[in-house]
C-alpha cells in the first residue's frame, strides 16, 4: 500500500469520526431533527473545513514560493528582524570561520589585565 493511499484512508477515517461527533452534538442540540438532515449538515461543515484547509495550504505555498523567488534566504527567518548569523559575511565574501575565530578572540577577557 502506497503512502498516499494510506494517508487518504487516514484522512477519510478522521473525517468520518469528526462527522460522527458533529452528528452526536447536533442530535443532542436538536433532538427532533432527522439523522439524514444531521448527516447532510455535518458533511457540509466537513467539506467547508476541508476546503478551508486546502486553500490555506495553497496560499501558504504560494507565499513561500513568492518569497524565495524574490530574494528570501530562509523562510524560517521571516519571523526575525535580521538575516541568519554569518550570512551577511558570506554574501560579502568574508570567510565565516575566520570571522568566528575573531569573534571568539574578541569575546574572551584579556589575561594580562
Amino acid at each position: 500500500m502506497s503512502q498516499l493511499r494510506s494517508t487518504i484512508i487516514k484522512l477519510a477515517v478522521c473525517i468520518l469520526a469528526i462527522m460522527g461527533l458533529l452528528m452526536t452534538f447536533a442530535y443532542s442540540a436538536f433532538p427532533g431533527a432527522s439523522l439524514f438532515k444531521m448527516a447532510y449538515f455535518s458533511a457540509i461543515v466537513m467539506l467547508a473545513v476541508l476546503a478551508l484547509g486546502i486553500v490555506s495550504v495553497y496560499i501558504t505555498g504560494e507565499f513561500k514560493q513568492w518569497s524565495l523567488n524574490n530574494g528570501a534566504t530562509d523562510l524560517g527567518w521571516l519571523w526575525f528582524n535580521a538575516e541568519p548569523p554569518g550570512l551577511e559575511a558570506m554574501r560579502n565574501g568574508i570567510d565565516v570561520t575566520t570571522l568566528s575565530t575573531k569573534a571568539k578572540q574578541a569575546g574572551t577577557p584579556d589575561q594580562t589585565a
